[in-house]
């Protein structure tokens, strides 16, 4: 399909955000975790820029930490309200590499495959409050 023509499912957001990432591979703890930013994110992904090359298909692990996630979390006590801990741990999947500054930087797209249901809908309200 055309991406020009293509129809997203999710509308994205800008939203510069602090993203760690790191390859979805055993074991988890030996891998190295970057510090990335946030161009865009929507409730089906996220777009980052990387100083790290990842290739298409290739699976990572994202933790996503965006300030207010918790006051739309089911199970989150209000009375805890603090920026700190709140954040989105996902499984996604690189749909796309793009090298912007050749060997440096990389923009990648990552579609998420599997987040935790409470996790994506506090995520998804969130990101439809701010788009109000």
């Amino acid at each position: 399909m055309d991406s020009n023509n293509e129809r997203r499912e999710y509308v994205r957001m800008p939203k510069n955000i602090r993203v760690d990432l790191s390859k979805f591979v055993y074991p988890l703890n030996a891998q190295k975790t970057h510090t990335v930013e946030c161009i865009n994110i929507s409730a089906g992904g996220l777009l980052i820029e990387s100083p790290q090359k990842f290739e298409p298909q290739e699976k990572v692990q994202v933790r996503i930490y965006m300030s207010r996630l918790n006051k739309f979390h089911p199970s989150y006590f209000k009375v805890f309200e603090s920026s700190e801990g709140q954040n989105v741990l996902a499984i996604g999947e690189i749909a796309r590499t793009e090298e912007k500054i050749p060997l440096q930087k990389y923009q990648l797209g990552i579609k998420f495959v599997d987040v935790y249901e409470d996790d994506w809908r506090a995520l998804y309200q969130l990101l439809e409050s701010e788009m109000k």
